[in-house]
């Protein structure tokens, strides 16, 4: 019943926390929705994070901004999701930035009575004062053996509500 935002620039983990919450989500049976802005998930490594594919609606909008918006509103006033993602990650600054505060409040007012979260992965938090709950991704450090890369050292800070709180975590 809430939109909660994942942000932080590309490299940062913003699309693993969002695997991770595919895969829990689908482990518990419900049927989940991604809006992929900019077609940019890849099954395979979906389907490695844990990701039940045969329970996930994958829609592909070739980076079309607005199709994804309407898509999303669509899911979610659809009902029957326990999860429905919008991946702005790839759009432009400038695209996501072009989309009315309104269309924000329609999404929020419909996803507030359902049982469904309604989370969008960007770059910075677009939603603004219409998201519950805004995660800010950041890469501490690259974690190297020799030269090959096993994993990133990572932070996750609550940006709102504006309670400090703050987790380190790594990624191998």
């Amino acid at each position: 019943g809430a939109l909660t935002e994942i942000c932080g620039a590309g490299g940062t983990g913003r699309t693993s926390l969002l695997l991770a919450l595919l895969a829990q989500a689908t482990a518990r049976q419900e049927a989940c929705a991604l809006v992929d802005a900019g077609d940019a998930l890849d099954p395979e490594s979906a389907a490695a994070a844990g990701v039940d594919l045969d329970r996930l609606l994958w829609v592909r909008c070739g980076g079309r901004l607005e199709q994804a918006l309407t898509a999303a509103d669509w899911l979610v006033h659809a009902g029957g999701f326990g999860v429905v993602a919008l991946d702005l990650g790839d759009a432009a600054p400038e695209q996501a930035r072009r989309i009315p505060l309104a269309g924000w409040y329609r999404l929020r007012r419909a996803v507030e009575s359902t049982p469904a979260a309604l989370v969008v992965v960007a770059t910075e938090p677009w939603a603004k004062s219409c998201s519950s709950l805004v995660l800010e991704m950041t890469r501490e450090r690259a974690l190297w053996q020799g030269r090959l890369l096993r994993g990133l050292a990572l932070r996750v800070e609550r940006r709102k509500p504006a309670r400090a709180a703050a987790a380190r975590f790594e990624v191998r």
